[in-house]
């Protein structure tokens, strides 16, 4: 699933392509991942144009230059690609997503721009949404995320004091949208690598001193891999032509039965808050 640092980038990409631009033509290949009438839905948005883009965790927000907002959320395997004279730029789920031969048959809405460039929505299994809301909607929305990691807003205390209490692991705590809004099954495994500590622990166990090390481990893991433009496992490109490369910086995630870079010892892999964990039984206490 595309957390907050593959969303930061896919947003940054879309902001220099597709702002200001008129939609002219609205396909709408799987009427039922949107979730406003089909008819309601092509009304609002042909003729209108994307006036900003931003996102609340992993919860895309693109507000529209007449009235409403289009929020999407691109869950397990959603894509959002952007194609302009053959050169093509993606963002979202990338393992056996093919984003070629635009649209396929795995897109599920596309738009077309007065200029001929296209912006396709991309779902293989279908999890991911799209929906016209109201301003007043859409802050209701909102009300039910937590801070954002990278916002300055996001301060120890506030925090702590959300989790000090909770009887389930500190991983389940971390992929709680409620709590923090944004991270995901990879970086909650990188952030508890870099703090030190087991995923299983419960959370309300937890010092406040390890507490604080986790919460230094969110700002730090997430800085670095946005910096690093996400975390991609195929041929995927931003608006730069540069994959995301923090695949390189990655610890634990995707490494069970390799070594430890740190102690040498195994990675192991087990299942936590219902999400495949890995973690190193050395390194993590």
């Amino acid at each position: 699933m595309p957390e907050l640092p593959e969303v930061e980038t896919i947003i940054n990409d879309l902001k220099q392509k597709v702002l200001n631009k008129k939609i002219v033509r609205l396909d709408l290949y799987l009427p039922r991942i949107i979730k406003n009438t089909p008819n309601y839905f092509k009304k609002i948005i042909i003729n209108n144009s994307f006036k900003n883009i931003s996102r609340v965790g992993k919860l895309i927000i693109i507000e529209l230059s007449r009235k409403n907002f289009l929020i999407v959320h691109l869950k397990m395997t959603g894509q959002l690609v952007y194609e302009e004279k053959n050169k093509i730029i993606a963002g979202g789920h990338s393992q056996n997503s093919p984003i070629n031969n635009l649209p396929n048959k795995y897109t599920r809405v596309s738009f077309e721009f007065n200029d001929g460039a296209r912006l396709f929505f991309n779902d293989m299994r279908t999890f991911g949404y799209l929906k016209i809301v109201s301003k007043n909607k859409l802050c209701k929305i909102l009300l039910k995320y937590g801070d954002d990691p990278t916002a300055e807003t996001f301060e120890f205390n506030k925090w702590y004091d959300k989790i000090k209490n909770r009887q389930t692991s500190i991983k389940a705590v971390l992929l709680n949208q409620s709590l923090a809004a944004g991270i995901g099954n990879i970086y909650a495994d990188e952030i508890l690598f870099h703090a030190g500590v087991k995923p299983a622990r419960i959370a309300r166990k937890l010092s406040g001193k390890e507490a604080e090390k986790i919460f230094k481990a969110i700002k730090l893991i997430l800085k670095k891999a946005i910096k690093h433009r996400g975390t991609t496992f195929s041929d995927y490109v931003d608006a730069d032509g540069n994959k995301g490369n923090f695949i390189k910086f990655l610890n634990v995630y995707g490494r069970e039965g390799k070594q430890c870079k740190k102690c040498g010892g195994l990675i192991k892999k087990t299942k936590i808050a219902q999400r495949g964990t890995r973690y190193c039984p050395k390194c993590q206490k």
